[in-house]
């Protein structure tokens, strides 16, 4: 009963228009470090639109703080395509975790992923059929209409909408097939993220965003002599983890930028910068 009174005293107060009210609630809502959607779960409080929006923008700076105190860059492990996974998805969690708009109840990235391989288990064999399984039927989708959108980084609510940008989709597929013990590998491309799988017919490229399309990485090269020397390093070597992360990375302070979110924009730049300092710790 205690809880349930501080934290419905803590709801009547977030309008509040003092300014030391609004001091002491932001100081007392740090305490739930971004989330209180297992709170309001457990106590049964369904929040009005309102107060649903004034709780999740009160409750931003705790998750700014999490992602920012529990950011590690490891000195190893993400320098290869088939690095550290276990690190580079408790990274990409906390990205999704600062993304969260910290009320409403849902599993973890990893929670979301282990189902996901769980029910594709029986159906996949291969690398190529999990593709087809995953965007071929359309159980994910490429976000055309929202490609800036910063949840399109967000992959637990990719994995709960279906929906991603090219890169987001791409990761989805990695961390599936990792799961089920199939090789899939990023493709930093120019403009568009693709994956690498290998095929009895040869390595081949794999086009999420539109429909787990597969492409002969060879066929492409031979018939598009024009591609930029960046764009032939990247299909004849896939990118390690590191690369993907700085990439995903990229996009959410780009979305930041294009929605006026200059506060996040810079969170996510200080992120970005942690790569250039552990590249010369590691010289």
């Amino acid at each position: 009963m205690p809880q349930e009174i501080h934290f419905n005293s803590l709801l009547r107060l977030l309008d509040d228009k003092n300014e030391v009210v609004q001091k002491g609630v932001s100081k007392a809502l740090l305490d739930y470090h971004g989330d209180a959607s297992d709170d309001l779960a457990a106590l049964g409080i369904h929040l009005k639109p309102k107060a649903a929006r004034l709780l999740s923008e009160s409750l931003h700076p705790g998750r700014q703080r999490e992602l920012r105190n529990q950011w590690v860059l490891p000195t190893r492990g993400l320098n290869q395509p088939d690095g550290d996974w276990e690190t580079f998805e408790s990274l990409l969690r906390l990205i999704s975790d600062f993304l969260h708009d910290g009320i409403t109840l849902r599993p973890s990235l990893s929670d979301e992923l282990d189902l996901l391989a769980r029910d594709a288990l029986p159906e996949v064999a291969t690398a190529l059929h999990l593709s087809a399984w995953l965007f071929g039927t359309g159980k994910f989708r490429g976000n055309k209409s929202s490609p800036f959108d910063p949840r399109n980084s967000d992959l637990t609510w990719c994995l709960e909408e279906g929906t991603s940008n090219p890169l987001g989709l791409g990761i989805i597929f990695m961390l599936v097939g990792q799961r089920l013990g199939l090789e899939v590998f990023g493709v930093n491309y120019p403009g568009h993220f693709l994956c690498l799988i290998d095929s009895p017919e040869g390595p081949l490229l794999i086009d999420c965003f539109h429909r787990g399309r597969p492409i002969p990485a060879r066929k492409l090269l031979k018939d598009h002599p024009e591609l930029s020397q960046r764009a032939i390093s990247a299909v004849e070597q896939p990118c390690n983890l590191s690369t993907i992360l700085l990439r995903l990375l990229a996009n959410l302070h780009l979305s930041f930028q294009k929605e006026n979110r200059l506060e996040d924009a810079d969170l996510i730049g200080d992120l970005i910068k942690t790569f250039d300092q552990k590249d010369e710790q590691s010289s």
